[in-house]
């Protein structure tokens, strides 16, 4: 007797699956496959018949098994985009800030470029300007962008990432695993660059970060509020060395969205 292929019920309701399922009449179960011709049932106890599934549906249905696992994996791809780094440090309302929520009229320059480089990027995109011009909605644009196209990128504000730093440190955990992270993900994206305040360590990270991505050619995209020659303070003469190669700055002037009625966000 040739086993069946179908999956099997648990042991207690394997009487109920061959009621449910099962036949005496071997006509019941014999069907016709366009492709594959007359499918003959099986025979699983003496004079009960089972429908036999034929190779076109087997192959139909490890398509489906896959197309759900490939599903499962961008939704997880999606998610972790802003998530990576740790539930609690989610920043609120980062899914909302997207290029079609954005006053194109105010940056129309700044505009085109992100929008290019979210679908093509390359070398180092270095969003500058005042306070509340924009450089934020825009760097998450970025990431929503590449989230819509299933395609891994990550982004953190330089604050919450120093913060999650220095929280696995109290708690006695290795932090490198989020810095490696950072550093092989496809396309990195940090907000508010000169934000946290100078220190050794910080040059030490903004510096394993860049020179990692650096030498393995992987782009990535910040803001700061002052020109990127200038950020040295904060991150140190080595990491600027590598920041500065290949670099693309996109300089944002304009009023504070903050101080505007219909303002999104930075």
């Amino acid at each position: 007797m040739e086993r069946c292929h179908m999956p099997w019920p648990e042991q207690g309701s394997f009487a109920v699956f061959l009621h449910r399922h099962a036949s005496s009449d071997p006509a019941d179960k014999t069907w016709v496959c366009p492709t594959c011709g007359t499918m003959r049932p099986r025979e699983v106890k003496p004079g009960l018949f089972l429908r036999r599934t034929c190779p076109c549906e087997e192959r139909q249905r490890e398509a489906r098994e896959m197309q759900a696992l490939r599903n499962e994996m961008q939704a997880e791809q999606r998610a972790q985009t802003f998530r990576w780094i740790g539930q609690q440090w989610v920043e609120p309302h980062l899914e909302e800030l997207t290029f079609s929520t954005f006053d194109r009229r105010r940056q129309p320059h700044a505009f085109a470029q992100a929008q290019a480089f979210a679908q093509a990027p390359q070398g180092t995109l270095a969003l500058t300007g005042s306070y509340g011009s924009g450089k934020t909605h825009l760097l998450v644009a970025i990431a929503n962008a590449r989230r819509e196209a299933n395609l891994p990128c990550l982004y953190v504000s330089a604050a919450v990432l120093f913060e999650a730093i220095q929280d696995r440190i109290h708690r006695e955990q290795e932090y490198q695993p989020l810095l490696q992270r950072a550093a092989r993900t496809p396309l990195l994206l940090i907000d508010d660059v000169d934000k946290p305040k100078p220190s050794e360590f910080r040059e030490s990270v903004y510096y394993a970060l860049f020179n990692q991505r650096n030498r393995a050619g992987l782009p990535f995209a910040i803001t700061c509020n002052c020109h990127p020659r200038e950020l040295e303070r904060w991150i140190g003469g080595a990491a600027l060395s590598r920041l500065l190669q290949g670099l693309i700055p996109l300089g944002m002037n304009g009023p504070d969205y903050r101080l505007l009625p219909s303002h999104r966000h930075s």
